[in-house]
C-alpha cells in the first residue's frame, strides 16, 4: 500500500478529499432528513451514489499509483465526477417541498424543525457541489508520477 502512495502524484490526493468531503455531505443529507416528517424518498439514492464516490475515489487513488493514467483512471474519474453531480440533483429533487415551504412561501416560515431540515439541505447540497469541483478539477491533473 505504502509503495502506491508513492507513486501517486499530490493531484491524485483531490480524489480523497473529494471522498471525505462526499462522506461529511451524506451526513448532513441524513441529518436533515431526520426527525420531524421531512424526510425524502431520495436519501437511499443519495446515500448509495455517496458511497459509489468514496468507493470511487480510493479505486482512483489506488489504479493510478498501480497502473499509472490511462482509460480506466479516466473513467473512474468521470464516474466519481458524476456520482457527486447526481447527488446535488437527488437533494434538490428530495427537499424541493421543503425549500418551497420554507424559502419561497411563509407556510413553514418560523417552524425551526422544516428550517433546520431547509438549512440542513441547502448545506448538503453545498457541500456535494464542493465535491464535485474538487473531482472535476483532480480529472485535469496527471495523477501518476512519470517514471524515473
Amino acid at each position: 500500500m505504502l509503495n502506491i502512495l508513492k507513486k501517486v502524484s499530490p493531484a491524485s490526493y483531490l480524489f480523497a478529499g473529494g471522498a471525505v468531503i462526499s462522506l461529511i455531505a451524506m451526513i448532513i443529507a441524513a441529518v436533515s432528513c431526520s426527525g420531524e416528517g421531512f424526510g425524502m424518498k431520495q436519501l437511499p439514492l443519495v446515500i448509495v451514489l455517496s458511497i459509489a464516490a468514496i468507493v470511487l475515489g480510493v479505486a482512483i487513488v489506488f489504479v493510478s499509483g498501480k497502473f499509472g493514467d490511462g482509460v480506466l483512471t479516466t473513467i473512474l474519474v468521470a464516474a466519481m465526477t458524476l456520482a457527486t453531480v447526481f447527488c446535488v440533483y437527488a437533494m434538490i429533487m428530495g427537499k424541493s417541498d421543503v425549500f418551497g415551504t420554507v424559502l419561497f412561501s411563509d407556510l413553514e416560515k418560523g417552524y425551526a424543525p422544516a428550517e433546520r431540515a431547509c438549512n440542513l439541505g441547502i448545506a448538503s447540497i453545498v457541500v456535494y457541489l464542493v465535491a464535485s469541483v474538487i473531482t472535476a478539477a483532480g480529472g485535469f491533473f496527471k495523477l501518476a508520477k512519470a517514471d524515473k
